[in-house]
This record gives structure tokens, sequence and C-alpha cells, in this order.
């Protein structure tokens, strides 16, 4: 058994309940430096819809050097494949958790290879503004560039978001059970102290994303449903 594995079991023994888990699992501390920020987060989530797997001792979300860059490719997706061993059958939707720097204005990236969930994040941006700040912006992940599609009007019928070639296994991106959805929240703050990361401000931002992100997600699984 692998030391990353070791490190994921114990928590999950702890967070085990007698009856069914929620169909939400929020993802905290992939990468180590962004662990306390996801606690704080979570703290301000309701456990009832939204579950937590908190990884105690991440990889760090610093990419080393062209020399060590196959071996850390490596390890980042061992351990997205033993965060997906984890996942429970009647947790659909898997939400991992990131953080990034912008010092201008807080705001968060919406990541997922489901076209129907970035349309949701569109509409839910549009209309609610994510609760203030920055707002959200849906990012479609693609093993590929994506074609241009020429339309009958005037615009061409291409992805009309952003989008990112994901360094995760694919059977985690591109899965539908559970989906995979990545947010990344823009943070004022560079760096993160052992205890605190993230403003008060930050850190409700980016759970009102959490939870607008799951309500999307699991309209678009019902509404996927064969029948």
């Amino acid at each position: 058994m692998s030391a990353l594995l070791n490190h994921l079991l114990p928590f999950r023994r702890a967070e085990a309940r007698a009856s069914g888990r929620p169909p939400v699992l929020l993802v905290i501390g992939a990468h180590r430096e962004e662990l306390s920020f996801g606690e704080a987060v979570a703290a301000q989530l309701d456990r009832q819809r939204i579950d937590l797997l908190r990884i105690p001792v991440g990889i760090s979300g610093q990419r080393p050097g062209p020399d060590a860059l196959e071996g850390y490719r490596q390890r980042h997706a061992e351990l997205y494949r033993q965060i997906l061993e984890h996942v429970q059958p009647e947790q659909r939707v898997l939400i991992d958790l990131h953080t990034g720097f912008d010092e201008r204005l807080c705001s968060a990236d919406v990541l997922c290879g489901e076209p129907a969930l970035l349309r949701c994040i569109e509409h839910q941006a549009t209309e609610s503004g994510a609760a203030g700040g920055g707002g959200m912006r849906a990012v479609r992940l693609l093993a590929s560039e994506p074609d241009v599609v020429p339309s009958h009007g005037a615009h061409p019928q291409a992805a009309s978001w952003p989008w990112v070639r994901p360094v995760l296994p694919e059977a985690i991106w591109n899965s539908r059970r559970p989906l995979y959805v990545g947010v990344e929240v823009y943070l004022a703050s560079s760096s993160c102290a052992s205890s605190a990361c993230g403003t008060p401000a930050e850190v409700r931002f980016a759970a009102a994303v959490i939870e607008a992100v799951g309500d999307c997600a699991l309209s678009v699984q019902r509404a996927m449903a064969p029948g």
C-alpha cells in the first residue's frame, strides 16, 4: 500500500456515517499548500449536503523543473487515482478545490469536461454573481485542442469557454459518475500560512461557489439520467 493511500484511509474511517453519504464530495488538500484554505471553506458548508475528503499530506502544487517533471506528473496521477478509489457509490459529484493568485479581484474558475455543467455555471454566474467577488468563469477540460465547426449563424460553433488540457488521468476528469469538477479560487495573496489562508470574504465566496457547483452538477445529472 502506497504512502499516499495510508494518508487517505484514516480520514475516510473517521468520517464514515451509518446512513448514506451526501451525493457531492469535496476534496481538499490535494496540493498541500492549499489545505488550510480548504478547511476554512469546508467549515462554511452544510455537511449534510456536501461530504468532505481531506488529504492530510498532499503533493506540492509547485511544479518542479524539467528534469523532475515526469516523476511529478506520475505522483500527481497516482494521487488522483487513489482519490477516485475513495469515492462511494452514492457520491455522484467530485469537486476538487484549489487556489490561485490574483491581487485584483477574487474570482473562480470552474473546470469540467461536461458542457451542460459549464452552461449551468454560466447561468448561475449571470443570475447570482456567485454571491459577490469577481464571479465564476466556466473552463472546459479537453484532451486536445477543440475544432472550430462553422455554424449557420455569424459566429463559429466552437466551445464558447476557454479550455485547458488537464494533467489528471482521463478516467477521472472525463467521467460522468462521479462527475469531476475542478474549482480554482483566485486569492489576493499568493502565500498561505500553516493555520490561515484567505480572507473571511474569500472563504465565503469560495463556499458559495462550491454550493453553486454542487447544485449545478446534481441538476445536470438528473437531466441526463435515462428515463
